[in-house]
């Protein structure tokens, strides 16, 4: 039951009718006997979204597509590696200011776990807030990147930053592990893919970000190539216990 005292989350974004962040969070916040809620706040209108988390002093915001770079300068205070990335996906409210941070790395790491990265290739679908982390925390493992985006300019922007080369054509290129980090394939959209089907092989290691449906068009044709499948509901996991330790650890416990 909702009442004066209860703590508001959010999430915000558009569109927001595939987000779990409302059934994760507030599940946790059970389990964990917190008086709390996580509502979802769909909007085109970012600055509007950010007027109404200063005015209900909204503790944690998940910060979901299109706004993860777009919201930045909305924001008093970006954590270092979030100014790195140059990508939110979490905005934490305390005495009236805002602060920014990004757990889509630790979720990445996450769902990575146990895959060799150093000296193999990596084919990096996208350009946007998510595919900043994705890159980042490749590179960082000592993996060469491969980015191919529908916008050239983007993915170049993205290489710059991070390392790594921009593919137009995959025809003569060879990857050990494929990450897709598009919206391509997300509900309601899920018999779309990113990557033609005859891309994919035995041997490589397919990460699909889309965590909704779980096992989206690109997992199924890889894991019918004999590829290894990593779904995005573990990142999804992993980005939102973060989330929720933040907000614990500068908002309630502080």
């Amino acid at each position: 039951m909702i009442t004066a005292q209860t703590k508001l989350n959010a999430v915000i974004g558009f569109p927001l009718a595939h987000s779990l962040s409302p059934a994760f969070h507030n599940e946790e916040y059970v389990k964990r006997g917190y008086d709390a809620v996580l509502l979802a706040f769909e909007s085109e209108d970012l600055a509007s979204l950010v007027h109404t988390i200063r005015t209900l002093k909204i503790g944690l915001t998940a910060v979901t597509l299109p706004f993860k770079e777009a919201i930045i300068p909305f924001i008093n205070d970006v954590d270092r590696l979030a100014k790195r990335l140059q990508s939110v996906n979490t905005v934490i409210q305390k005495d009236g200011k805002l602060m920014g941070f990004n757990t889509d790395y630790f979720g990445i790491e996450k769902a990575l776990e146990g895959v060799e990265l150093a000296g193999k290739t990596v084919l990096l679908l996208g350009a946007g807030g998510v595919a900043k982390p994705a890159a980042a925390f490749v590179t960082d493992c000592g993996a060469k990147l491969l980015c191919m985006n529908r916008n050239p300019v983007r993915a170049t922007e993205l290489v710059s930053e991070f390392g790594g080369h921009v593919v137009e054509d995959l025809t003569n290129e060879n990857f050990d592990v494929i990450i897709n980090a598009t919206p391509v394939g997300l509900t309601p959209n899920v018999d779309e893919s990113p990557l033609d089907a005859h891309f994919l092989r035995a041997g490589q290691v397919v990460f699909d970000i889309v965590y909704n449906p779980e096992e989206t068009r690109l997992l199924r044709e890889a894991k019918a190539a004999g590829a290894q499948t990593r779904s995005g509901l573990a990142m999804f996991k992993a980005q939102a216990l973060e989330q929720i330790r933040l907000w614990e650890t500068l908002v309630l416990h502080s």
